[in-house]
C-alpha cells in the first residue's frame, strides 16, 4: 500500500483545473523535463534554433509589414516642403521627409490622395510665379516696376508651360524684351535663353524645335532663330539642326531599317549595315527653254485683196477740145486706157513649239547613296551541352535575295549611282559562342523582374537560415548522450514509450529532479515496465488492489 499511497501523493489534482490551463501546465511539465534531460551542448543548440527561428520571424514580419514609402515630391525648397507638409497634415495622411529636406515621401496606398490634397491646396511654389504676382494690385508701383514684373511672370509662366512636358524635369527661362527706337541702329529685337534639366538622357524627336517655337510665340517680336536652347548637363547639342546633323540623322535611319528589314531572316544580331549619303550643300536656281522645230504652229494670219480698172489716156491733137470730157472723139484719134490692176496682200504669225522649265532645289539633294552590309554565317546548330554552335555560309541566291531586300528598303536608284552591297563574314562571336549557362538566364529574368528577385531572395535567406542554422541546432539538440543505451523501436517498445510520455505529461512540474536523480527514475520505471510485461495477470491484481484499497 506505500506504493499506492505514493503513487497518489504524486497524481495532480486534475479536477478542480480547467482543461486548457492543465494541457498547459502538462506541457510546461514536459519542456522543462525535456530540457532538465539535455546535455550542455543541446541546450546550446536549442538555444541557437530558437534564436534563429525568432529572427527569421522578426525578418518575415518587418518584410511584410513595412511601410513602402513612395516620393511625392522631390528637389523642393523649405518653404514649399513646410507649406506640403501642413497640408499632408491637415489631410491626416503620414508622411516621411527625405535627409536632404527637399523631398516628401508618403505611404504607397495614399500616394494619390496625397496628389489630391497636395493640389488643393495650390501645388508648390518652387521656381518664379508665374501670372499670379499681379493677384496682389501695386498700388504705389511705377510703370517700370509693372515692365519689370510682367517679364518675370511671363519666364515664370514659360518654365511653368515646358515644366509640363514629360521628358523635362526643370527649366530655367529668361527673356530679353524687344527694345523700339526711333532711330534704326538702336532697335533690339527679342531673344531668349532657355536652360532644361532633363529626366532622361535623350530629347523626343522635333522637341527641341518644338521648345523654340513655343517660347517664340509667346513673346512678341521673338523669333525661333533667337531662341537658345541649352542642356543644363551639357550632353545634347540643342541648337537648330545643321545640314551635317540632317545628314546623319539621315544615315542613321537608313541604317536603322536596314537591320530591321533583314534580322528576321538573318537572326538578330546577325546584321551589320552603314549608309553614307553624299547631299549637295548648295541651293540651285535653273531655267530651261527647249524648242522644237519640227512642231510649229499658226498663231494669226492677215490677208488683204485691192484691184482697179483700166484708165483713160489722153489721145489726140494737144488741147482742150480733143480731151475735154462729153466730147465727140473723132475716129482719127480713138480713146486708149490703161489696162485693170489687181494687188493682194497676205501676213501671218507662225510659232515653234517652245518649253520653259523653271528648277529651285534647296540644299540637300541627294546626289549618290552607298551602303555596306554585312551578314553573319547562318546558324545550324546552336551551343548545347559544352559543344560549339555550326555556322554555315549563306548561298549566293540567298545574298542576292538579301541584296533585292537592301535595295527595295533605302531606295535604290541606278541612275544616282547608288551601291549597295551585301556580304556574308563570319563574326568573331562565333568562335567563342556557347550555350548560355541556367544562372545567366535566371540573373537575367531577374533582372527584368525586380519584384521576382526580391522575393526569391526572402525565400533563399529563409532556407538559409532552416538548413544552416536550425537544423545542426535541431539535431545536436536530439543527440543522445554519450553512454545511453539505444533500443529497437518495436511495437512493445513504442507502447512504454507512450505510456511514459502520458505519465511525464500528467507529472506535475515540481516533481522534475536534477539529471541524476532523473536517471535513477528512468531505471526504476524501466524495471517496472519489463515486470508487468513478464507477469501481466500478477500486475494487473496488484493494480486491482492499489485502485480499491481505499
Amino acid at each position: 500500500m506505500a506504493t499506492g499511497t505514493q503513487l497518489e501523493k504524486s497524481t495532480p489534482a486534475m479536477p478542480g483545473q480547467p482543461q486548457l490551463a492543465g494541457r498547459l501546465a502538462a506541457l510546461w511539465g514536459l519542456g522543462r523535463m525535456r530540457w532538465a534531460a539535455m546535455q550542455p551542448a543541446q541546450r546550446r543548440g536549442m538555444l541557437t534554433a530558437a534564436l534563429l527561428v525568432c529572427a527569421l520571424v522578426v525578418g518575415i514580419l518587418w518584410f511584410a509589414l513595412r511601410t513602402d514609402w513612395r516620393t511625392l515630391y522631390a528637389g523642393l525648397d523649405a518653404d514649399d516642403a513646410q507649406q506640403i507638409g501642413e497640408v499632408l497634415t491637415a489631410a491626416k495622411i503620414p508622411f516621411n521627409v527625405t535627409a536632404d529636406g527637399g523631398g516628401i515621401q508618403v505611404p504607397a496606398p495614399f500616394l494619390d490622395k496625397a496628389r489630391l490634397a497636395a493640389a488643393a491646396g495650390g501645388g508648390t511654389k518652387s521656381g518664379r510665379m508665374g501670372f499670379e504676382l499681379f493677384d496682389k494690385p501695386n498700388w504705389v508701383g511705377s510703370e517700370f516696376d509693372e515692365q519689370v514684373n510682367y517679364q518675370r511672370a511671363l519666364e515664370g509662366e514659360l518654365e511653368h508651360t515646358i515644366d509640363s512636358l514629360a521628358d523635362i524635369k526643370t527649366t530655367r527661362v529668361d527673356l530679353t524684351m524687344p527694345h523700339d527706337s526711333l532711330f534704326r541702329d538702336e532697335e533690339r529685337p527679342a531673344k531668349a535663353a532657355v536652360v532644361i534639366k532633363l529626366r532622361h538622357a535623350t530629347l523626343a524627336e522635333g522637341e527641341a524645335d518644338a521648345i523654340r517655337n513655343l517660347v517664340a510665340s509667346a513673346v512678341d517680336g521673338l523669333t525661333p532663330e533667337h531662341v537658345v536652347l541649352v542642356d543644363a548637363d551639357g550632353h545634347l547639342p540643342l541648337g537648330p539642326k545643321t545640314p551635317e546633323a540632317m545628314r546623319l540623322s539621315a544615315e542613321q535611319a537608313l541604317e536603322e531599317k536596314l537591320v530591321s528589314t533583314l534580322e528576321p531572316v538573318t537572326g538578330a544580331g546577325n546584321v551589320r549595315a552603314s549608309v553614307t549619303l553624299d547631299y549637295d550643300q548648295q541651293a540651285t536656281d535653273t531655267t530651261q527653254e527647249t524648242y522644237d522645230p519640227s512642231q510649229t504652229v499658226t498663231l494669226s494670219m492677215q490677208r488683204s485683196s485691192q484691184s482697179a480698172g483700166g484708165q483713160p489716156v489722153a489721145a489726140g491733137v494737144p488741147g482742150t477740145a480733143s480731151n475735154a470730157p462729153n466730147t465727140q472723139a473723132l475716129p482719127v484719134y480713138p480713146k486708149q486706157s490703161t489696162p485693170p490692176e489687181t494687188a493682194q496682200t497676205e501676213s501671218g504669225t507662225y510659232a515653234t513649239s517652245k518649253t520653259v522649265r523653271h528648277i529651285v532645289q534647296d540644299p540637300g539633294r541627294l546626289h549618290r547613296m552607298t551602303a555596306a552590309i554585312v551578314v553573319n554565317d547562318r546558324l545550324v546548330s546552336p551551343a548545347h551541352g559544352g559543344k560549339p554552335a555550326v555556322w554555315q555560309r549563306w548561298s549566293a541566291a540567298d545574298l542576292q535575295n538579301l541584296s533585292a531586300l537592301a535595295q527595295a528598303a533605302v531606295g535604290y536608284d541606278s541612275t544616282r549611282g547608288d551601291l549597295v552591297t551585301v556580304q556574308d563574314l563570319a563574326f568573331e562571336d562565333n568562335r567563342t559562342a556557347s550555350a548560355t549557362p541556367i544562372t545567366q538566364r535566371v540573373l537575367d529574368t531577374a533582372e527584368n523582374s525586380p519584384e521576382l528577385l526580391k522575393y526569391a531572395a526572402l525565400v533563399l535567406g529563409v532556407f538559409l537560415v532552416l538548413a544552416m542554422g536550425v537544423r545542426p541546432a535541431l539535431r545536436e539538440a536530439t543527440k543522445l548522450p554519450a553512454g545511453a543505451k539505444q533500443h529497437k523501436s518495436g511495437p512493445k517498445e513504442l507502447a512504454a514509450g507512450a505510456t511514459a510520455m502520458a505519465e511525464a505529461v500528467l507529472k506535475p512540474p515540481e516533481s522534475v529532479e536534477l539529471d541524476p536523480e532523473r536517471v535513477r527514475a528512468q531505471e526504476i520505471f524501466d524495471q517496472v515496465t519489463s515486470h508487468l510485461k513478464r507477469e501481466p495477470t500478477q500486475s494487473s491484481r496488484l493494480l486491482q488492489s492499489w485502485i480499491h484499497s481505499d
